[in-house]
């Protein structure tokens, strides 16, 4: 019989950081950076004044090796904390309140990426314009605040524009641009598919929404995970709809509906987005 492989994968295939791989690795990472230092100790005068060295091959190999480690072995744990962890149930009790008056409570869509995207972005092109306000034609320097601000509406679209909204009548879903309003008598049971949660409805249909930004997806996005996510955005709309008295309305239809406002500002910000990109051709003035 040949020996079992002490590589593990996570269903999805991605490999397992178990605690031995990850202290494996991270020790390589660890060596390497010593071996760095000890280079970067010893370097010969042309290499200081080079401001290179021998040293910043093991360096950068050291730094990424436990930098791959290390996050690797966070996913790891979540993944396997959350795998087969039970979603919380939907509470079906009439009148419980603990907020007396309460009649309305929402949650914003998990958008870290969403809001870093958005430092990123819209803060460096507008830093960028306030930097050079003197240096350029002040209509370059517009334009890029224009930008800024587009991108700005781009990263909350992505992100926070997404909300789980209760109501003593609803549940309402609002992805970026469109409004699911669910009655909240025909709520059933929460599960997870992939990085997706799906609410299966009284009357045998079903809706599916995301829990973090879409950003994440960009790429190869099979081996991510998000259980840690998903199980915290559940047990917040579960403590909302305790927190919100039903009304014990008996409506049995589901409404979808766009949600204009989102709308007109991804047009707006689209539209914006596409002057500031010829308005260089267009005006001389701009170019550099």
């Amino acid at each position: 019989m040949g020996k079992r492989s002490r590589v593990e994968w996570h269903d999805n295939g991605a490999l397992t950081w178990t605690w031995g791989l990850t202290l494996i690795v991270s020790g390589v990472g660890l060596l390497l950076l010593a071996v760095a230092a000890v280079l970067w100790a010893v370097r010969t005068p042309a290499e200081v004044a080079d401001g290179g060295g021998r040293f910043m091959v093991p360096a950068i190999f050291g730094a990424v090796a436990l930098l791959v480690a290390v996050a690797g072995r966070i996913t790891s744990a979540n993944a396997l904390r959350y795998a087969d962890s039970t979603l919380p149930k939907v509470p079906h009790e009439l009148g419980v309140t603990h907020h007396v008056g309460r009649q309305r409570r929402s949650l914003r869509r998990s958008s870290g990426i969403a809001y870093l995207y958005m430092a990123v972005i819209a803060g460096g092109l507008a830093g960028a314009a306030l930097v050079n306000w003197d240096e350029q034609p002040r209509a370059g320097s517009l334009l890029e605040l224009a930008l800024a601000a587009s991108g700005a509406a781009g990263c909350y679209l992505a992100g926070p524009a997404a909300r789980f909204v209760v109501t003593p009548e609803y549940l309402r879903i609002e992805t970026a641009l469109r409004r699911i309003s669910i009655p909240r008598h025909m709520l059933g049971d929460f599960s997870q598919r992939g990085v997706k949660i799906r609410l299966d409805l009284t009357n045998g249909d079903y809706v599916q929404f995301r829990v973090d930004s879409p950003i994440l997806d960009a790429g190869n996005s099979r081996y991510r995970t998000n259980g840690r996510t998903q199980a915290r955005t559940v047990e917040r709309i579960v403590a909302m709809l305790r927190d919100v008295t039903s009304a014990g309305s008996t409506d049995s239809q589901v409404v979808r509906a766009p949600r204009w406002a989102m709308i007109t500002l991804a047009v707006a910000a689209g539209l914006v987005s596409v002057a500031a990109f010829i308005a260089p051709v267009l005006l001389p003035a701009l170019r550099p």
